[in-house]
C-alpha cells in the first residue's frame, strides 16, 4: 500500500533540523497500516467528492469517516470494497439512519450509512425480520457466513435516512476487533486535491492555573504567498497556547473540511503535533477537549486548539510536549513555525515572531458556583433540583444558577459538558392526564424544546448535557395524520406504494403502528419529510376492498387513530 508522505514540500530549514523526527514518524505509519490490503474498490461509481472528512470537528464529536457527495442524489449503487460478510445491519430514525457493516479477511470492518434501501438478498433478510417483530426500526447481526459479499457487490443504495442533512454516503474503515475508526484516505482511495488548507485567523490562549476560562487573543494572518502566512510582531509574556481557524477543501467540493495534520514548532523544537490516522470511537465525544467550546456556542467560530490541557494525549496526538503550552520569557525573542496540511500533502504554514514583553491578559470574571469534575453537586430549590454527577464538566467551571417564575435558569453556556446532569422539578398534579402531558421543557428565545422526561411519584426528572433556562411545558394536543398520495374509497390498484404525512406540534412523534385488514404492515419512517411509506410488495391480500388502520403516539401519549378504505386488486 503507497502511503502519503505529507513532508516533502516542508521548507528546507525545517527538513534538515527535523528530518529524524519526520522520518520515525513515517516509519511508524508504514508498520501500523501495512498490514492492511488496500482497497481495490470504490464504494461508489462516481467521482469522490467530498462534504466531510475524517478527524474534522463536528457539533458534538469528531467525524469518523468521509462523507461522499451523492450529487444532491439519492440511489446509486454503494459497492463493497472488498469480499466479507455482513456482520451487523441497523434500522434507525436518527444516527446512521440505514447502516450496513462489513467484515473482511484483512480484520477491516467497513462501514455505509444513511442508506436509501439495502440490495435485495440483505433487504429480503431484514425485512422479514420487521415483520416478525412488527417494528421498523431494528439491528441484527448475522451469523458469519449468512450473508456473504463478494468484492465490488452492490450491497444498497445510496440515501440520506437518519441524521443525514442531505443525500449522501458516509463511508467507515475500522480495525474489527477494536473497532477503532482508521481514515480511508489511507487505503488509496481516488480524491483529487492541489488545494493547500486555509488559514483564517490564529489565537493566542492565555491558560494560565486558576483561570475558569482563558484569556483569548485573535491574531490577524497575512498571506505572503501560495503557501505562508505571516503576522505582524507579537509581544507578550507568560505561558500561551495556540490555537487556529481553518479549513480545507478538495478540487471537486466546495465544502468548508477539516484538515490532516497540523505541527507547532518553536525556534525548532517541535512542541505539538497531531495526524488524523485514526480516532478511538471513546475520544470521538471528547472534541471540546481541542475546540474551543465558548466560541462555537456563541460565535459559530470554530477554534481549533493545539494545545491539550488534559492528562493523556488522544489518539491521533503524534507529539506532546508540556501539553503544547510554552513559557515566553522576558526579553527572549521565538520563532513559531505552524504546519497545517492534508491528507494529499498540501500546506500551509505560519510564520511569525514573539518578543518576550511584559503584558497584563484579564481573564473574564464570571460569578456562581464553582463545579470541580472530581466531586458530585446538589442544588436544592423550592420547586426544582439539579445534579450534577462526577464528571460532569471536563474542567473546573463557574455556574450562576437563577430561579425564576417560570422555572430555573443554569449559565452561562461557556463550557462543554461530558457527560450528563439531571434536572427535577416537583409535580404534585393531581389531574392523570395532565401530569402524562406535562414535561421539562429547554427555553429557546421564544420556543419550549421537549426533553424527554419521567414521572415518579410527585416529581418530573430530565437529563441534560447543555447549560440553558428550563421550565415545564405541557402537550395536549394529539399527531396530526393526512393521506399524501391517495383519498379515500380510491382505487390503488397501480400504485407501488402508500403515503401519509404524521406530524406533530410539540413533543414530537414517539410511535406508530399500521395495519391493512388487521394485518401489521411495515411503514418506513422518514422523519425529515414527516412521511410514512408502505410498499404494495411487501403483502399479498385476496380481497379488493382493504381497511387502513394507523395509530400514532407522541412523546406524552397523545394519540391518533386514523381510519380509510381503499381499493386494490393483487396480481398473484
Amino acid at each position: 500500500m503507497t502511503i502519503k508522505n505529507v513532508f516533502l514540500s516542508t521548507p528546507l530549514i525545517i527538513m534538515n533540523r527535523f528530518f529524524l523526527v519526520y522520518w520515525l514518524v513515517f516509519f511508524n505509519t508504514l508498520v501500523l497500516y501495512g498490514q492492511y490490503d488496500k482497497a481495490v474498490v470504490a464504494p461508489l461509481d462516481i467521482p469522490f467528492s467530498l462534504s466531510g472528512t475524517f478527524g474534522e470537528p463536528r457539533a458534538t464529536h469528531f467525524h469518523l469517516g468521509l462523507d461522499i457527495r451523492t450529487q444532491g442524489k439519492e440511489g446509486w449503487e454503494v459497492k463493497s470494497i472488498a469480499k466479507g460478510h455482513v456482520s451487523r445491519i441497523r434500522v434507525a430514525l436518527s444516527g446512521y439512519g440505514k447502516v450496513l457493516y462489513i467484515d473482511h479477511p484483512n480484520q477491516t470492518t467497513t462501514v455505509y450509512a444513511h442508506l436509501k434501501k439495502f440490495a435485495p438478498k440483505i433487504e429480503s433478510y431484514i425485512k422479514k425480520l420487521q415483520y416478525e417483530n412488527e417494528t421498523y426500526t431494528i439491528q441484527k447481526f448475522p451469523k458469519r457466513g449468512s450473508l456473504t459479499i463478494e468484492a465490488g457487490e452492490v450491497i444498497g443504495f445510496s440515501g440520506n435516512t437518519g441524521g443525514s442533512s442531505g443525500p449522501h454516503l458516509h463511508f467507515e474503515i475500522r480495525e474489527t476487533k477494536s473497532q477503532k475508526p482508521l481514515n480511508p484516505l489511507l487505503f488509496n482511495f481516488p480524491v483529487e486535491d492541489k488545494n493547500r488548507p486555509q488559514l483564517q485567523k490564529l489565537f493566542i490562549f492565555y491558560p494560565e492555573e486558576g483561570r475558569i476560562l482563558p484569556h483569548i487573543e485573535p491574531i490577524d494572518l497575512k498571506r505572503e504567498n501560495d503557501s505562508l502566512y505571516v503576522t505582524s510582531p507579537i509581544e507578550t509574556s507568560g505561558k500561551i497556547g495556540l490555537g487556529i481557524q481553518m479549513f480545507d477543501r478538495q478540487d471537486l467540493s466546495y465544502n468548508r473540511n477539516g484538515i490532516y495534520s497540523a505541527k507547532v514548532m518553536i525556534n525548532g523544537k517541535l512542541i505539538s503535533h497531531y495526524e488524523f490516522d485514526e480516532v478511538k470511537i471513546g475520544e470521538s465525544k471528547k472534541l471540546y477537549i481541542v475546540v474551543d467550546y465558548k466560541n462555537y456556542f456563541q460565535n459559530r467560530q470554530r477554534i481549533v486548539k493545539l494545545f491539550y490541557p488534559e492528562a493523556d494525549k488522544l489518539e491521533f496526538m503524534k507529539s506532546l510536549t508540556d501539553q503544547g503550552i510554552f513559557n515566553i520569557e522576558l526579553g527572549k525573542s521565538y520563532q513559531i513555525l505552524i504546519e497545517i496540511a492534508d491528507f494529499s500533502g498540501n500546506k500551509s504554514i505560519i510564520e511569525t515572531y514573539v518578543e518576550g514583553m511584559k503584558k497584563n491578559t484579564k481573564a473574564e470574571t464570571l460569578g456562581g458556583e464553582l463545579i470541580k469534575p472530581d466531586r458530585d453537586y446538589l442544588f436544592n430549590f423550592d420547586n426544582q433540583e439539579i445534579y450534577f454527577p462526577k464528571k460532569t464538566f471536563l474542567n473546573p467551571v463557574k455556574i450562576k444558577i437563577d430561579k425564576n417564575d417560570d422555572g430555573i435558569e443554569i449559565g452561562p453556556n461557556f463550557f462543554p459538558i461530558a457527560n450528563p446532569y439531571e434536572i427535577n422539578f416537583s409535580f404534585d398534579e393531581k389531574d392523570s392526564l395532565v401530569r402524562a402531558q406535562t414535561f421539562i421543557a429547554k427555553k429557546l428565545k421564544k420556543s419550549l424544546i421537549y426533553l424527554p422526561t419521567t414521572l415518579k411519584e410527585s416529581e418530573l426528572n430530565t437529563k441534560v448535557k447543555e447549560l440553558g433556562a428550563f421550565t415545564l411545558g405541557r402537550d395536549s394536543i394529539s399527531p396530526t395524520v393526512k393521506p399524501y398520495n391517495f383519498k379515500a374509497e380510491q382505487w390503488l390498484s397501480k400504485f407501488k406504494f402508500l403515503n401519509l404525512k404524521i406530524d406533530d406540534d410539540f413533543s414530537g412523534i414517539k410511535s406508530y403502528r399500521g395495519t391493512i385488514n388487521g394485518n401489521w404492515v411495515l411503514f418506513e419512517y422518514e422523519p425529515k419529510k414527516k412521511m410514512l411509506t408502505y410498499d404494495f410488495s411487501d403483502k399479498y391480500f385476496e380481497k379488493n376492498k382493504h381497511e387502513l388502520q394507523l395509530e400514532v403516539e407522541d412523546n406524552v401519549g397523545n394519540k391518533t387513530v386514523y381510519k380509510t378504505t381503499f381499493f386494490r386488486k393483487y396480481e398473484e
